[in-house]
């Protein structure tokens, strides 16, 4: 195992327990969809892939919600087939972790890493976390994609670039 390997796993670990310790979650995740939807990449998508959340990420449900009521086209990783990325106009990535600068700690699967370069050049990656996700850097490896921007119940946390 190669040390970004191994410092990720041990990442991964602790951010996935410091996720479980958040009390408010329900509101971190409202605020979080409050900023989401004031982006004008978002107000302006037809198309949005949002992932299905699992606990202890940012609760989707409202923001789906509310992209179908805004008569957006929702497709979620999870379907089955898999989304077209060439119709995708923004993707709100999840992860256990993110720097200002767009750097993403996935869950480990690689899914996201192989799906965004598919995407068109127009297409805007998102990372969505709660703030203490938030960290100085992460291990990167050569197949890590780096986020156009993250957002988190604080607000921007940060865009590509910004280091």
């Amino acid at each position: 195992m190669s040390d970004a390997t191994s410092a990720k796993a041990t990442l991964r670990r602790e951010m996935r327990a410091l996720r479980r310790t958040l009390p408010d979650q329900v509101e971190r995740s409202d605020r979080l969809w409050t900023h989401m939807r004031e982006r004008p990449e978002v107000r302006d998508a037809a198309t949005v892939m949002v992932f299905d959340s699992i606990p202890g990420e940012p609760i989707t449900a409202p923001f789906i919600e509310w992209c179908r009521s805004s008569n957006k086209r929702v497709v979620l990783p999870e379907d089955d087939p898999a989304p077209d990325p060439g119709a995708v106009d923004v993707v709100i990535v999840p992860g256990t972790a993110f720097t200002r600068s767009g750097l993403r700690l996935g869950q480990g699967g690689g899914w996201y890493d192989r799906f965004l370069p598919r995407t068109r050049s127009d297409c805007v990656w998102i990372g969505v976390g709660y703030e203490p996700q938030i960290v100085d850097s992460l291990p990167v490896e050569t197949h890590d994609v780096r986020l156009d921007l993250v957002i988190t119940d604080a607000g921007i946390a940060g865009a590509a670039g910004d280091d």
